[in-house]
């Protein structure tokens, strides 16, 4: 049998395996990267470099090297191909003459991937809890106001909680089923930002067809959802760059839709994609870049906090769309560089 070779293994599915570690080598999740903040730039996947097996840490999912071949789109024969070819497992040899002949197989016992995925194991109850202790936390409820720009009433009406350790944002389906809860640190302490939890199924939040409005605002991801609600907008949240759906365009069918999404490189490949994606089923698609010049992830919430910081105005007012989604204004870099002239000079007196 050939030794088994782990990294071989990974690298023919297309997981590049990091070189310095011994035993568990870090990669982003390759099953369910929707699931994660920006496709899990900072890996939350684990594999074992002695026997093949992963975890995420971030979404539940694991499994064996042969789940990691059916999760990345490998069908069975090819998986058990690729076991035997990296030594991870043997083929058996075929039975004597005098048995009835069957298929050559290994001897490895393989479990399909779709088992490997965890049913969610919070519940409704769970997600009531956690937003009675929000409620209850008036220092956090204010720097959430402060920081993130979200009102109270949204945060409720969403039943936003706080576990503990984190914010929490259920994700439900057209008929209010909970379907997924994403665990978010708000003030950026924590790495990754955005995880969820194990079994969750993404979707769009809150779901399409709770909102009346004809006009959605479509962002990228809860946080600047709740943040566009709470300054008036019918915003929806998507996932993430990454986790657009095709079949989620009919959710949206004969409405005027919005497209704001980061700004950066996957933020506006993103709305392009499902810019095209909603063509032929929405009254009318417009894609708002909120500022064309910057690709440093500058996002919603920013736009609305920085418009807050230059005309103050009660955090649950309505502001009108075009008010929050119109560019910004020319900032002249004259202006600061002869600024900073000035002040050399008055020092230098």
């Amino acid at each position: 049998m050939t030794p088994p070779d782990i990294r071989a293994f990974y690298a023919a599915l297309g997981i590049e395996l990091p070189g310095w570690p011994k035993l568990e080598a870090p990669v982003r999740c390759f099953a369910q990267p929707d699931a994660h903040n920006h496709a899990d730039r900072s890996p939350s996947c684990s594999v074992n470099l002695a026997s093949g097996a992963w975890n995420c840490h971030g979404c539940g999912a694991r499994g064996g090297a042969y789940d990691a071949a059916l999760a990345v789109g490998r069908a069975p024969r090819q998986a058990m191909d690729l076991l035997i070819a990296n030594g991870l497992a043997q083929p058996r040899t075929h039975a004597p003459a005098h048995f009835p002949r069957t298929p050559a197989t290994t001897a490895v016992k393989t479990v399909p991937f779709h088992a490997s995925r965890p049913q969610l194991a919070v519940t409704d109850a769970d997600v009531r809890s956690w937003a009675d202790m929000l409620d209850a936390d008036g220092r956090l409820i204010r720097r959430l106001i402060l920081k993130r720009a979200w009102a109270p009433r949204i945060m409720r009406a969403l039943q936003v909680g706080f576990d503990g350790a984190r914010i929490t944002i259920p994700i439900r389906d057209a008929h209010g089923q909970l379907r997924g809860i994403l665990r978010y640190d708000a003030f950026g302490r924590r790495d990754p930002k955005m995880r969820a939890a194990v079994g969750t199924r993404l979707g769009l939040t809150p779901h399409p067809s709770t909102e009346t409005s004809n006009h959605i605002i479509l962002v990228e991801g809860p946080p600047d959802m709740i943040a566009a609600r709470s300054a008036g907008l019918p915003a929806i949240a998507i996932p993430g760059t990454n986790a657009w759906h095709p079949a989620w365009a009919e959710l949206l069918a004969s409405r005027r839709v919005t497209i704001v999404m980061d700004c950066d490189k996957p933020g506006r490949r993103a709305a392009s994609e499902i810019a095209a994606s909603l063509d032929r089923s929405a009254k009318a698609v417009e894609i708002v870049d909120l500022w064309p010049d910057h690709d440093d992830g500058y996002d919603l919430t920013d736009r609305i906090l920085g418009r807050r910081q230059a005309r103050p105005w009660a955090s649950n007012a309505v502001r009108p769309v075009r008010a929050l989604l119109a560019p910004p204004p020319p900032r002249p870099k004259s202006q600061s560089s002869n600024r900073a002239i000035q002040q050399r000079g008055d020092r230098a007196r």
